[in-house]
């Protein structure tokens, strides 16, 4: 039997509405992580180039210098991650930044960073969405299990028999009549209890008024 016959995928066995749950993270996965491709040296050049035109060299920083700290920094970075920043920079929708100098590659690549922050969330929670589908279809598998039972005629059957023979052992409260007292016995005991006598003070509480 070929091998790729039998799938060692974890998400080919789940119910289908868990299957195309699971095909949509996938795509949505590789979706994202084909935006998180770095991107070459020569766009990060283009981003300094860009910046250099329109603000000054920070003090005490050679040329030379500047390209390669820049490609330290963000060589992990997309490019239009890196692109975004540089108009970030260039519009001035960066508060921190003054308007004036080139900003250091380190708020450079901060800013890049912060852009990514939202599709990074979204990776982080897709994964952990996809790791506990598993665990969300045995769940419902096993509720379902139990409702099946439930609705089972010869389960309900048992139940009830079980409920009936639990009631049976109960102690039950008894009357008079079932501890063996016959009639003329009864009323003999009933005539020896002295009625309960309630004084009224109606009337001396009238007298004290008067």
């Amino acid at each position: 039997m070929p091998a790729n016959v039998i799938s060692l995928d974890p998400y080919a066995k789940l119910p289908e509405r868990y299957r195309i749950r699971a095909e949509q993270i996938r795509l949505r996965v590789e979706a994202i992580n084909g935006l998180m491709k770095p991107c070459r040296s020569e766009q990060i050049g283009d981003a300094v180039i860009r910046l250099r035109r329109q603000f000054r060299a920070q003090p005490d920083t050679e040329a030379s210098s500047l390209a390669s700290e820049y490609l330290a920094a963000c060589r992990d970075l997309p490019e239009w991650a890196v692109s975004e920043t540089a108009n970030d920079f260039l519009a001035g929708r960066v508060e921190s930044h003054t308007g004036q100098f080139m900003p250091t590659c380190a708020e450079f690549a901060k800013r890049a960073r912060w852009i990514l922050t939202p599709f990074l969330a979204e990776l982080s929670s897709l994964r952990v969405e996809a790791s506990k589908l598993i665990e969300r279809a045995a769940d419902d598998q096993k509720r379902h299990l139990i409702e099946m039972e439930r609705q089972n005629p010869a389960v309900r059957r048992r139940v009830a028999e079980l409920t009936d023979a639990f009631g049976a052992g109960s102690p039950k409260h008894q009357s008079a009549a079932h501890l063996g007292l016959s009639a003329d016995r009864q009323a003999r005991l009933d005539a020896l209890k002295k009625p309960r006598q309630i004084a009224s003070k109606i009337g001396h509480d009238t007298e004290r008024k008067a």
